[in-house]
């Protein structure tokens, strides 16, 4: 379901409150050398679409976000594992000189969630040496609980599951050092704050209430996270840039990470946060209300702050914005963009030195279509435009093809590959005779209007949306496929989990055949003459696409041959906690309600 809001009077935390806590953090830990392990999960089943190989090089949100916040506070000796580099790291044999980590911080998406859990058992081998465990990531959010309960007897699980942001992990270490006493582990610092009811008044937090040898009777939820509403306030993320583990096959640590300097080597794109939230209301999108329908952003002097140092220093010139609509609010983009036209890596201008791609939706691009001269000085090179659907069947968002085909030939005319992401939904045909209501006709109508690359999944009931639970109300939501149960990583967009139609098999293959309408020979060698402002865009996109339509029909044949032979069994009840979440006995969550009155 989703999230419910907090009220506007107590939607964000005190403006410099973050730095404060930061602050009290830091003068307690200056002179303690705790160990800290970071690990991003990630399945590798997960690796399919035209950006199949795209996860090797980037550097996700998460550890640089979660890194500069332990290394603004004071925690010096962290480490960053990312499963993408590191598959074989184990908690249970990873040493920091010699040393057990005190601290496992683990996040994990929904479809890199059975990995996480695996590390959580991992680290419990270790026995009453185990370090603190502490879970968060997206899959934290919405369903808190599938990490608990791990082993058969139900003891092992995470000790804690952050639902919130830096904010709530931070307060969360305070209380814990607060109580630390010398010689103490912050495992037996936790324990002593969890049994004196002291994490109570920290919103965003779920755990139990006690360490007994079995499952867990109940667990206690604080609420949701309250928000920091000026990105500002949270660290310039460059010092975590030299805390990650190089990449390689052991089960162990390196004795040192890769220094920031050298980073390069390993990455050539790093995701970048500029604004978080959207006007649009998405069904589908458990966006809005994650950001409890608000819209935060970082000031245009942060934004080239952090792009000319990470390049500077890493030798990273690529930079990902994961903005949920970066041209949601146009003075918020303008003021960023002619910032950053300003801004220069050594001698170089942003529009030179630098390649910055973001997401947007097509209505609010095109309303501001004046400002892409602007975003190309700025850097800008590609846009991922959620367009969806071009006959506004699935939704509307202001979308249609007239104007697709207009905003197309703009960004193409100032050198801005248009990015369209498209959502194949029941009632949509794979062709038709006329119109644009057909999958290929819109696919092949993306390709002529100027689209360099094409993504298209299939609409899955995301967690945390308005619309995920009728789905399941409607039976129409897979449970089983093949005589085997569907695993989190399938919800991914690119397994097809949830449809009317009573052969599956039809959507799947319609996916695939989306992907070979766009990314094909015939297409590629269309694309050689075409001497436009994104060519090279194109063709390495067609090249990329091929491969990974390659891989994906490859990777998707056991899948499809369970959808097609089958028997498929869908879900009669919507997924739900195996343990009561209850809030603190003494609180109440009168400040959350379940609608927001800013929508």
């Amino acid at each position: 379901m989703e999230l419910p809001v907090r009220v506007q009077a107590d939607r964000f935390t005190q403006p410099g409150r973050y730095r404060e806590l930061e602050t009290r953090i830091r003068r307690r830990v200056e002179r303690n050398d705790i160990p800290i392990l970071f690990i991003y999960a990630f399945d590798p089943r997960t690796r399919l679409g035209p950006f199949v190989f795209v996860d090797r090089t980037l550097i996700p949100g998460a550890p640089r976000a979660v890194g500069a916040a332990l290394h603004a506070a004071g925690f010096r000796n962290v480490r960053l594992v990312m499963q993408q580099w590191n598959p074989n790291i184990r908690p249970s044999t990873a040493r920091f000189d010699g040393k057990i980590p005190e601290v496992l911080l683990i996040s994990a998406m929904q479809i890199h969630s059975e990995p996480a859990c695996r590390l959580i058992r991992d680290a419990w081998q270790l026995g009453g040496d185990r370090p603190l465990i502490l879970v968060g990531g997206p899959k934290a959010v919405y369903e808190p609980w599938e990490f608990f309960g791990l082993s058969p007897d139900g003891r092992e699980g995470a000790d804690v599951v952050v639902t919130g942001e830096e904010y709530v992990l931070l307060e969360l270490l305070e209380r814990i050092v607060e109580m630390k006493r010398p010689g103490d582990t912050m495992r037996e610092a936790f324990e002593r704050v969890r049994e004196g009811r002291m994490l109570e008044d920290i919103a965003g937090l779920v755990y139990r209430p006690d360490a007994s040898d079995g499952a867990p009777e109940h667990l206690v939820n604080t609420g949701v996270q309250r928000l920091v509403e000026d990105l500002d306030e949270l660290p310039l993320p460059l010092e975590a840039m030299g805390l990650f583990e190089p990449p390689h096959g052991r089960a162990t640590l390196s004795p040192r990470p890769i220094p920031a300097e050298r980073l390069g080597r390993h990455a050539d794109t790093v995701a970048l946060v500029t604004t978080h939230g959207c006007r649009f209301h998405c069904p589908y999108c458990p966006i809005p209300g994650y950001n409890q329908f608000s819209f935060r952003y970082h000031s245009p002097e942060r934004i080239v702050e952090e792009i000319a140092g990470t390049a500077e220093r890493c030798n990273i010139s690529i930079f990902f914005g994961t903005d949920d609509n970066f041209f949601c609010r146009r003075e918020t983009a303008e003021g960023a963009l002619t910032a950053m036209a300003r801004g220069r890596v050594g001698n170089k201008p942003f529009r030179k030195a630098i390649t910055f791609a973001t997401e947007a939706t097509e209505f609010d691009v095109f309303k501001n279509q004046d400002l892409l001269p602007l975003a190309r000085d700025a850097g800008m090179r590609g846009l991922w435009l959620g367009i969806e659907d071009l006959t506004a069947g699935l939704v509307k968002k202001g979308q249609s093809p007239e104007k697709t085909k207009t905003l197309f030939k703009l960004l193409v005319n100032q050198g801005i590959a248009p990015m369209p992401m498209m959502m194949h939904h029941d009632g949509q045909p794979l062709w038709t005779w006329r119109g644009l209501y057909g999958l290929l006709n819109q696919v092949r109508f993306l390709r002529r209007a100027g689209a360099a690359s094409c993504q298209v999944t299939l609409l899955t009931p995301w967690v945390g949306s308005q619309g995920y639970e009728q789905p399941f109300y409607d039976g129409l939501v897979l449970s089983k496929a093949g005589g085997l149960p569907i695993e989190q990583y399938q919800y991914d967009g690119n397994h097809c989990l949830a449809t009317v139609d009573a052969h599956p098999w039809r959507r799947q293959v319609n996916m695939l055949a989306g992907y070979a309408a766009f990314y094909n020979p015939l297409n590629l060698l269309l694309a050689l003459p075409r001497f436009d402002k994104v060519w090279a865009d194109r063709i390495v996109f067609q090249l990329l696409g091929m491969v990974g339509l390659a891989r994906s029909i490859y990777q998707s044949r056991d899948w499809l041959k369970r959808l097609i032979s089958g028997p498929i069994e869908r879900a009669t009840e919507l997924p739900r906690s195996r343990f009561p979440m209850l809030a603190p006995n003494h609180l109440s969550l009168a400040p959350i309600q379940e609608t927001c009155d800013a929508r």
